[in-house]
């Protein structure tokens, strides 16, 4: 007898309908789970971009910007190009006419105070790779055209200038106007006829260093770069930075602030401001005398290490508006009214009392 095929069942049997619902709620989790980290990311992103790009640093830059391209002398001034002695000053500095504001102000917004800028190993920071008409600063960071130093022509002398601003070149006119590119030019227009040695001039300062980055940068980098002379153009921002009440042994520039504030305005947007970044300073200025033998350390230290290199050091302390003797017009007296000028020349006087008797047969002190 023939057994009848049973038709399968159409029910769904129980246990699959608990599966499914139990992985369609799973989706739906995960779902809101993404769907809010990505509001909550968004959010916190959105708020982040908002107060950074807003904010500005020490130095007048946007921190959401910083580094990323050249300051101009424009840009440092603000509104003060409103003003009738700064605008007059400035436009015979430039050779714009006093009355064509709209010619000094693209005038100005062509001549670089700042370059851009990264993070740096021990210095803190060094200037971005950058080429323009105006400006040119090659992979080490140095304000040069030339690339590499790893070797150097035969009647070859190498000098390199380190220092802060000054040094630098802000606010000169034009590269060619620098200390750098015009000491090269003089050398071997004028010296080199004697000697028949070609002179290179190369620009390792930046904006803001003290003789500690000095230091750094001589000790870890041109030492081992082929130097006959370094030029420490220098003096100036130690004090600087003893009145801002930070010690320069162990300090942060300006440009190394803006990293640190761009650093906090992230931990804030992302809910963890307890884990903010202060900034030691100190109210209190630093005895000039004890400043002095700071500045002295550093400087024996680098002549130290340009003598191992075979290179003389030659530390020049650079003029200052504060301290000098030099007639002042109205507008440099302004500049120097909020400055304590005795804490300047007291200070000025320790440098050359702690600087000019350093010993080391190639060293020597000049002061400008």
């Amino acid at each position: 007898m023939l057994t009848k095929l049973a038709k399968p069942s159409s029910r769904v049997p129980t246990g699959l309908y608990g599966t499914l619902f139990a992985v369609l709620i799973s989706l739906l989790a995960a779902g809101g789970v993404l769907g809010g980290f990505l509001l909550g990311r968004n959010s916190t992103r959105d708020a982040f971009i908002e107060r950074v790009g807003a904010a500005r640093g020490s130095d007048g830059v946007t921190l959401i910007s910083a580094g990323s391209a050249p300051l101009s002398l424009l840009e440092v001034l603000g509104e003060r190009i409103d003003d009738e002695l700064t605008a007059h000053a400035l436009a015979k500095i430039y050779g714009v006419a006093a009355d064509d504001r709209d010619q000094l102000i693209q005038r100005l917004d062509k001549v670089v105070w700042l370059p851009p800028f990264r993070p740096a190993p021990f210095v803190g920071h060094a200037a971005r790779p950058f080429f323009s008409d105006d400006l040119r600063i090659n992979v080490l960071g140095f304000r040069d055209e030339r690339q590499s130093y790893l070797d150097k022509p035969s009647g070859t002398v190498r000098v390199f200038i380190t220092g802060g601003s000054t040094a630098w070149g802000s606010g000169a006119s034009s590269q060619r106007n620098t200390i750098s590119y015009s000491l090269e030019k003089l050398l071997n227009e004028q010296v080199g006829r004697t000697t028949g040695y070609r002179y290179e001039v190369i620009n390792t300062a930046f904006p803001a260093w003290s003789t500690t980055q000095e230091k750094l940068l001589i000790q870890q980098r041109l030492v081992d770069l082929h130097p006959d002379v370094v030029l420490m153009v220098s003096g100036n921002n130690d004090i600087h930075w003893s009145v801002a009440g930070r010690d320069i042994r162990w300090h942060y520039t300006y440009t190394d602030e803006n990293y640190i504030r761009l650093l906090n305005e992230a931990y804030a947007a992302s809910g963890h401001p307890e884990r903010t970044i202060a900034v030691p300073a100190s109210s209190q200025k630093i005895e000039c005398p004890d400043l002095g033998r700071m500045t002295a350390r550093n400087v024996d230290e680098a002549a130290f290490a340009a003598g191992q290199a075979n290179a003389r050091l030659i530390f020049i302390l650079q003029p200052n508006i504060v301290s000098t003797a030099k007639h002042l017009t109205r507008y440099e007296q302004r500049v120097r009214q909020p400055h304590d000028q005795l804490y300047w020349n007291a200070c000025y006087q320790a440098l050359r009392d702690e600087l000019q008797p350093l010993g080391g047969q190639n060293y020597r002190f000049v002061d400008l």
